[in-house]
C-alpha cells in the first residue's frame, strides 16, 4: 500500500482519472473529509455528498425508495434526496466504508464498477472515493475483496507539518500550533493521561486526533491569560481537553 501524506494526496486526486475509484486507509481524526471538501468544492467546482456508511440502516438512504410507476405499473426507484439533476459530475465520499452493513456494500459494488445506482447512471466524470479506519477501537465489516479490487488504495498520514500549514491557514489559536510544535507526539496517539479504570470498563477512550485539537482551539481562543500554554497541557487539564470525546471499542459484523 502506497502511503502518502497531504501535499501527495493532492497531488494523488488531481492525476487520477475519474473513472478510477481510489480508497484512503488512516486513522479517524486526521483530516480526510476536510482535504476532500476543500479540493473538490473549492478548486474543482465540484459538489462533494458525503455518505456516512456506518450510520446507514437501509440501502435507500443511498439508492432512494422503490414506488409504482402508476403509467406502467412497474416498480422503479425514485432519486435519492442527493441525485444530480443538472447532469453535472459529483463527488460521492463513501466514508467509513468498513463500518457499512453487508447490505449497503451490495449497492456501492455497482456504483464502483459501473457508476450506477439502482439502474441510474451517475453523469459522465463523476467521482467515487471511500475511506476507510483501521484499528482494533472500530466497529468494522470485513470488505469483499472482488468490491476492493476496484479502489486505488492509499495510506494517508498526513505529518504534523501538514497539520501546522492547514492550521496556520484556518487561524488555529497560536498557543495550540506552538504546542503541536514543540510536542508533535501528541497531534495523534494514544492517550497516557486518561487510563481511569471505571472510564476503560465502560468502553469509553479518548486518544488524540486532529479535529480535537481544533475544538481546543476554539474552547481556549476566547481565553486570556493562558500564555503557557505548554506548561498547562503537562498538568494534563488541556490536553484531555481534547481527549475525552467517547468511541466504542471494536465490534466486528458477522
Amino acid at each position: 500500500m502506497i502511503k502518502v501524506d497531504a501535499v501527495e494526496l493532492l497531488q494523488v486526486l488531481n492525476n487520477t482519472p475519474p473513472e478510477q475509484n481510489i480508497m484512503l486507509v488512516g486513522a479517524h481524526g486526521i483530516g480526510k473529509s476536510q482535504i476532500l471538501r476543500t479540493f473538490y468544492e473549492k478548486e474543482k467546482k465540484m459538489p462533494l455528498i458525503s455518505f456516512f456508511l456506518g450510520q446507514m440502516s437501509d440501502p435507500g438512504d443511498l439508492i432512494g425508495l422503490m414506488q409504482k410507476n402508476a403509467k406502467t405499473g412497474h416498480s422503479e426507484f425514485l432519486p435519492p434526496y442527493w441525485w444530480p439533476n443538472d447532469d453535472k459530475p459529483i463527488v460521492l465520499f463513501l466514508d467509513e466504508l468498513n463500518r457499512a452493513r453487508p447490505e449497503i456494500l451490495q449497492s456501492v459494488m455497482d456504483l464502483t464498477l459501473n457508476r450506477t445506482l439502482a439502474g441510474k447512471s451517475l453523469p459522465e466524470g463523476s467521482i467515487v472515493i471511500s475511506a476507510i479506519n483501521y484499528g482494533d477501537q472500530y466497529q468494522i465489516t470485513d470488505l469483499d475483496p472482488a468490491l476492493v479490487s476496484r479502489f486505488n488504495i492509499y495510506e494517508f498520514a498526513p505529518t504534523h507539518e501538514d497539520w501546522i500549514v492547514w492550521a496556520n491557514r484556518e487561524n488555529l489559536d497560536r498557543r495550540v500550533i506552538s504546542f503541536i510544535q514543540k510536542q508533535p507526539n501528541f497531534l495523534d496517539g494514544t492517550n497516557e493521561f486518561s487510563h481511569a479504570d471505571e472510564i476503560l470498563e465502560m468502553g469509553i477512550e479518548k486518544t488524540p486526533d486532529r479535529r480535537a485539537w481544533e475544538r481546543v482551539s476554539n474552547l481556549i481562543k476566547k481565553v486570556d491569560g493562558l500564555v503557557d500554554f505548554l506548561t498547562l497541557a503537562r498538568q494534563k487539564w488541556m490536553i484531555s481537553a481534547a481527549f475525552r470525546f467517547p468511541r466504542r471499542r471494536a465490534h466486528r459484523y458477522t
